[in-house]
């Protein structure tokens, strides 16, 4: 109760979009508390200003794709970085899963499915991940990381 009211006392100095955050809608897009700020200055600076909305149902498929990744620092990065690829782009999920040999896609997608932060723990999402690594080898050629 004493933390609650304090935080009462400090509520004009919040983001007021991150009350939207706080709810049951976190179950939806499952972005972490941390990030919520950092993603929506994101989509500020990339013009998705008034798109949240569809920058958070944007993780939620990028996250699937993904392979459902524990977000934590630098993985939560590349959601992000998906989600608002997606957003900005407005593709749907099936042209992006087709099309992910030839999209401009983020360097933390690419690198992600390459294997640099290991493989997440349900497995990479097939055909996603065969498709964006298609012409994408490691500099050394291989097309990704093993181990």
């Amino acid at each position: 109760e004493y933390w609650e009211s304090v935080r009462h006392q400090y509520s004009p100095f919040e983001v007021q979009a991150l009350s939207a955050a706080i709810g049951s809608n976190v179950y939806k897009h499952e972005i972490p508390g941390g990030q919520y700020t950092n993603l929506l200055f994101q989509s500020k600076q990339l013009g998705l200003d008034g798109r949240f909305t569809e920058v958070k149902k944007a993780y939620a498929l990028a996250n699937k794709l993904l392979g459902d990744i524990p977000k934590v620092t630098p993985s939560s990065k590349t959601v992000g970085d998906l989600a608002q690829f997606i957003t900005t782009t407005k593709i749907s999920e099936e042209e992006l899963v087709q099309s992910a040999a030839i999209l401009p896609l983020p360097n933390s997608v690419v690198e992600y499915m390459q294997g640099a932060l290991g493989p997440p723990p349900g497995g990479f999402s097939e055909p996603f991940r065969t498709n964006v690594l298609k012409g994408r080898p490691l500099k050394d050629g291989r097309d990704c990381f093993v181990g």
